[in-house]
């Protein structure tokens, strides 16, 4: 393990044994993805709830299955380990714990920097769906994004977006409410006040703040959204119409000329709301990175970035953004659209060139033949010293005849690159045991947590 840390008994700091860390499992933190309504609930939930839901798994073809959570028991007090990723996400786990690298399933005391492990290229559709009346979920998308609803003050909403205003405006009728437009000049900015369309008197409230309290917002600030659970139930196609008015607020579509790239971001001072809509993307196939851009006298502010072409032109096509982002997003389309892409953003690891080089053998094929087959002059060890793309291992299964290695072509894992370990001290570990496949996912990460 890079840090070469552990905690010591004595003094609670850490030394560079891992005999003491023999509990599997994780903390009661650790945020778990269910199968049945799409949301993510922690192991401390689970514990008290009793509830043992279907979680999302990955079968011997490393695609995802729903599965049930057969039991969840504590470990006792082990060394929990944060994992830190290229992507921006990390999960804490005991050292025992294992997660999927290329070369199987590895302890976390085993792992190290650079080390790729597995986590989702996309979470299924939920099972249990749930609708949302159209207008609820265009209008939560926006409240999140630039709506203002603290209490004791009117629940309003600011853009300077026309078309924005008018999905609000038209949104808030399926409360009763007409919106009241106040135009800022100074600001170039518009208002838009939601007022009850009753008397607030003798327990009534005014319906949205009735219906953000229901769903837990009411009252947040910006650093505290959230997205709400039933989101995480909608059909997909109902996700994808909540992405694209969320996009409308805070996120960003551009084509960045001098780049000669197009930028896609979304920016929140809540790092919770980043991961929910990283997760949401993740139900329409779309990987996202996270990054911290800090600013001296502000909160810590995340974008949520969209990078890679084809990644893009999946996000553009099947989400987009509501509004002036959206005509930015078709101008950006079309750009793409002239691109040859570069796959260096969802590649196999490097490793896997070692089971190639064993199967050369076995085909009768030279490596220098190999190389002609795969379109490349022969450059010695060149080739093996750079993580191949999907497209390109395919082509070397189709060489060799070996299914193996067309199942890592198409099974639904990202691998992420590890970038820090840290060690966090003992904790309370959990193991969870899932029936027949083992692993689930935490905190966007594939882990088998069982005893």
């Amino acid at each position: 393990m890079q840090t070469n840390q552990a905690p010591d008994e004595a003094n609670g700091k850490c030394t560079n044994t891992f005999k003491s860390y023999r509990p599997c499992g994780l903390p009661a933190a650790a945020r778990i993805a269910r199968a049945d309504n799409g949301t993510f609930v922690s192991l401390e939930t689970l514990m008290h709830s009793g509830e043992r839901p279907l979680v999302w798994s990955l079968d011997e073809y490393k695609r995802f299955v729903a599965r049930p959570i057969s039991e969840i028991s504590t470990g006792g007090h082990g060394t929990i380990f944060q994992v830190r990723l290229a992507s921006g996400r990390s999960i804490d786990a005991a050292a025992a714990a294992r997660m999927l690298t290329i070369d199987g399933w590895k302890r976390v005391a085993d792992l190290a920097t650079d080390d790729r492990i597995a986590i989702p290229r996309w979470i299924p559709h939920t099972l249990d769906t749930n609708e949302m009346p159209h207008s609820e979920v265009v209008l939560l998308a926006h409240m999140i994004g630039d709506g203002s609803f603290v209490k004791r003050q009117p629940i309003r909403y600011a853009s300077v977006d026309e078309e924005n205003l008018a999905a609000v405006a038209e949104a808030a009728t399926h409360f009763g409410i007409t919106a009241v437009r106040d135009d800022y000049a100074a600001a170039k900015v518009t208002s838009l006040r939601l007022p009850a369309p009753y008397r607030l008197a003798r327990g009534k409230r005014n319906p949205i703040a009735a219906w953000l309290d229901e769903l837990g917002l009411f009252g947040l600030r910006s650093y505290e959204k959230f997205v709400p659970e039933r989101i995480f139930a909608l059909p997909t196609e109902q996700i994808a119409i909540f992405l694209r008015h969320l996009w409308a607020t805070d996120g960003s579509i551009h084509w960045d000329e001098a780049g000669r790239q197009v930028r896609i971001y979304y920016t929140s001072t809540s790092l919770r709301l980043i991961h929910d809509v990283a997760n949401l993307l993740l139900r329409l196939g779309v990987h996202s990175r996270i990054r911290l851009v800090p600013k001296a006298g502000f909160r810590d502010c995340w974008h949520l970035k969209i990078d890679g072409g084809e990644n893009q032109t999946t996000f553009l096509q099947d989400i987009g953004a509501h509004g002036a982002r959206g005509v930015a997003g078709e101008a950006c389309l079309a750009e793409l659209d002239t691109m040859t892409f570069n796959p260096n953003v969802d590649t196999i690891p490097k490793e896997i060139w070692d089971r190639v080089r064993e199967l050369l053998p076995a085909r009768n094929i030279t490596h220098r033949e190999f190389q002609s087959a795969m379109g490349s002059k022969f450059c010695g060890s060149t080739m093996w010293k750079h993580s191949p793309s999907r497209e390109r291992l395919a082509r070397a299964a189709h060489i060799l005849d070996a299914p193996e290695l067309s199942m890592l072509c198409i099974n639904d894992i990202f691998w992420d690159r590890i970038t820090k370990i840290t060690c966090l001290g003992k904790q309370e570990v959990f193991s969870v045991s899932v029936s027949g496949t083992e692993n689930l996912v935490a905190d966007s990460v594939s882990v088998y947590a069982g005893s």
